[in-house]
């Protein structure tokens, strides 16, 4: 019968398929960098830049903002903005969505050995960045927003480098080899300290579980590594933490609201807590899982040996580090739900991880964990939560990105001219009705008051006094 044949040739090419199909999924996100637009609060460290000079204002930042100092480097050095160049932004955001599949391959690849084709492993990531911009709860933020990129989206691949450099340096028989590895993990570790509290505190949780899992098994050389790394890790934290900028910062930033007792900072934790564990990806990720089961079995050879936990305790370490990632955020913050920034990182947490406490709780001898009726439909509606996001960028593309982009371009040109005439407030007309699918467009626009914050901002730039959004008559 002819369905008998399309299924046969379907089997055949399924390769060829799911490249197509998540070639056509990814590609709206990929389009759409063309028509992004610097988002308004990148030009706050732009202007401190071309205040000090990029290396100059390193220390500033330090001692009047952040201790950051990893992350403070990058948004200085790899801003587009602090060398004035607008149009780089598209390059950021290209740059941003292809490091992320990047390295999901090179983990993929590093923990699968030959397991795996190159192919495979490059869908397989592909794959998993789409279903993280899919479960993401700011798509905008996460693909398109160079300071999310530089101190979140950057950040959490130190998490994924260290443990893998890690592996790398048990199994590496070659000693210049080794001490590469070894020095690709201290290196990860200094700027991991150096980026934000949410990362500091994951990768030491992560370190911490390592660490006792080795005293556990009597791996005594495993445990001098994670030691090791841990000691480096508290030194470097210690710095971020106690940074003088960090102190400033509580005198600028308003939403910073410190917990005025432990009661107040729990209540805190747990309200945020409520609303995190309630958010879509953080239902569905587990069950997605399953979907891998033929997979995860296939690469079994490959599973390092460390790695087998039961899924129990893979579960807890998973709760834990969201507990614990969220504990600053209480101390710190009044505001609820979590920063958005914050969430899409705990996403990648999640999502990562349940993928390996997964494959690390599969026996030695694997046992079909879900029957192909139930991956069927777990695979539907994958399908599902992967069409939707990415239909809403193919009508972004459509109806609103060419003139989101185009209204844009004329204030940026209305500033450059309003630059040559001095202390001359300039009004420019607000952007036209459009439909924010929260894709690539930032949820806030220029203020109808002068002196609003992101309004100064933009004016320091360009050399004008003031700038505002007319008021409608």
């Amino acid at each position: 019968m002819w369905y008998s044949r399309l299924l046969r040739w379907i089997v055949r090419y399924r390769i060829e398929l799911l490249a197509f199909g998540m070639g056509v999924a990814w590609l709206p996100f990929l389009i759409l960098c063309l028509y992004i637009q610097p988002c308004l609060d990148d030009f706050s460290t732009s202007t401190v830049a071309l205040t000090y000079g990029v290396w100059k204002a390193q220390p500033y930042l330090f001692q009047h903002w952040s201790g950051r100092y990893f992350t403070n480097c990058l948004l200085f050095v790899a801003n587009p903005l602090s060398y004035r160049w607008l149009a780089g932004v598209q390059l950021t955001a290209v740059i941003s969505q292809l490091l992320r599949i990047g390295v999901l391959y090179f983990a993929i690849r590093t923990l699968t050995s030959s397991q795996l084709r190159r192919r495979e492993s490059t869908l397989l990531a592909v794959g998993i960045s789409l279903l993280y911009t899919a479960l993401a709860p700011n798509k905008f933020s996460s693909l398109y927003f160079f300071t999310d990129f530089i101190v979140y989206q950057i950040s959490i691949w130190l998490i994924v480098v260290v443990p893998l450099a890690v592996m790398r340096w048990h199994h590496t028989s070659n000693r210049t080899i080794r001490v590469a590895w070894g020095l690709v993990a201290v290196l990860s570790v200094t700027a991991a300290a150096g980026s934000n509290e949410l990362t500091l505190v994951l990768l030491g949780w992560i370190m911490l579980v390592a660490a006792g899992l080795s005293a556990y098994r009597r791996q005594w050389r495993s445990l001098r590594v994670w030691s090791i790394l841990g000691a480096l890790l508290l030194i470097f934290g210690t710095l971020s933490l106690l940074a003088p900028g960090n102190t400033g910062r509580q005198q600028l930033d308003s939403g910073l609201v410190p917990a005025s007792s432990v009661w107040e900072a729990a209540s805190r934790l747990v309200v945020l807590l409520r609303y995190l564990f309630v958010e879509p990806a953080f239902l569905v990720i587990p069950a997605l899982t399953l979907i891998l089961g033929p997979l995860a079995v296939r690469i079994m050879p490959a599973r390092p040996p460390g790695l087998r936990l039961p899924l129990l305790l893979g579960a807890a370490v998973l709760v834990g580090g969201v507990v614990l990632a969220t504990i600053p955020y209480a101390l710190m913050w009044a505001r609820v739900p979590l920063l958005t920034r914050a969430t899409n990182a705990l996403v990648w947490w999640w999502l990562l991880g349940w993928i390996v406490a997964a494959w690390a709780s599969m026996p030695s001898t694997p046992v079909p964990v879900a029957s192909p009726a139930v991956r069927m439909l777990l695979g539907l509606m994958l399908f599902i939560i992967l069409l939707i996001p990415s239909g809403r960028a193919y009508l972004d593309l459509r109806y609103d990105a060419p003139e989101y982009a185009r209204q844009w371009q004329y204030r940026f040109r209305a500033l450059r001219q309003a630059s040559r005439t001095p202390h001359v407030p300039l009004e420019v007309p607000p952007l036209p009705p459009l439909t924010n699918r929260l894709t690539f467009m930032p949820p806030d626009d220029l203020s109808t008051m002068y002196g609003f914050g992101v309004n100064t901002r933009l004016a320091t730039w360009f050399g004008v006094d003031s700038v505002r959004v007319a008021v409608p008559h």
